[in-house]
């Protein structure tokens, strides 16, 4: 079966969740942010208001910015970070399920002529455009956060260029979203990564069974703790850089490699 087919599956499959889970993110996060504007507006600008001037409120405490009300909201936080978290959950669940529950597509699919490891690319590729989505929807949120901002406070209280201010200030929203290109591009190697591991729990259980079980675990676990000793180490910050790419682009070769060799050697219709 073609790539791209499979990729319409695949996609098909995991809409219904997306769009429900960006739906309840983006109607939480804008509750959020309105709860959060409106307590800060009415204990700390509109009290002083009433004395004084917004050109004075400027000077002794500065305009508002969308990191002071990101930053001081870790529900937010909690929720965009739970949000992320669960997609990657989700298409590592679906990819365990296809083998495991009580449906036996995923041999139909195998029985198929063409690439077997299609299969694999398809469910990683649409795991990874969820990811993007994901990061489209959390800066769509963080928009309506500023319009909220500007619409909710007096006019000059609050400062220009609110979206650039929370991606260039703000503490938290780089465990969120990757701030450079590099570390957007580690980020979704690592994704790589943990999505080639448990293809290879799921193929090393297939072709051995209780064996394979084992093995796979042992192979999950190796690289977990391969990877918190790379970080125990001490290393200046261009060898830090090497040493993560070095684990991330290993591991990834080695993952793929066993899983294409399972695959196409070990794994029986």
């Amino acid at each position: 079966m073609k790539l791209l087919t499979l990729i319409e599956i695949e996609i098909k499959k995991i809409l219904p969740w997306l769009l429900i889970l960006f739906a309840g993110l983006t109607a939480l996060s804008t509750g959020l942010f309105f709860r959060s504007i409106s307590r800060v507006n009415e204990e700390d600008v509109l009290s002083f208001l009433r004395e004084g001037t917004v050109e004075e409120f400027v000077e002794l405490n500065g305009q508002f910015t969308l990191t002071q009300i990101f930053d001081t909201n870790a529900a937010l936080f909690l929720l965009y970070f739970a949000v992320g978290f669960f997609i990657v959950l989700l298409g590592l669940y679906l990819w365990y399920k296809e083998w495991f529950g009580q449906s036996k597509r995923i041999y139909m699919l195998l029985s198929l002529q063409g690439n077997r490891f299609s299969i694999v690319l398809s469910k990683l590729i649409v795991i990874l455009c969820s990811i993007l989505t994901y990061c489209g929807v959390i800066l769509l949120n963080v928009f309506i956060g500023s319009a909220l901002l500007n619409f909710i406070m007096p006019e000059g209280i609050v400062a220009d260029n609110l979206i650039h201010g929370l991606l260039s200030q703000s503490e938290l929203f780089g465990f969120l979203l990757p701030l450079t290109l590099g570390d957007f591009l580690y980020r979704l190697a690592f994704i790589v990564l943990m999505f080639g591991i448990i293809t290879v729990f799921v193929f090393l259980d297939r072709s051995k069974r209780i064996f394979g079980f084992i093995l796979g675990g042992i192979y999950g676990i190796a690289n977990i703790a391969l990877f918190i000793y790379t970080q125990t180490l001490f290393l200046f910050v261009d060898e830090r850089f090497f040493v993560d790419w070095g684990f991330v682009l290993g591991m990834n070769l080695l993952s793929y490699g066993i899983s294409y060799w399972l695959l196409h050697k070990k794994v029986s219709i």
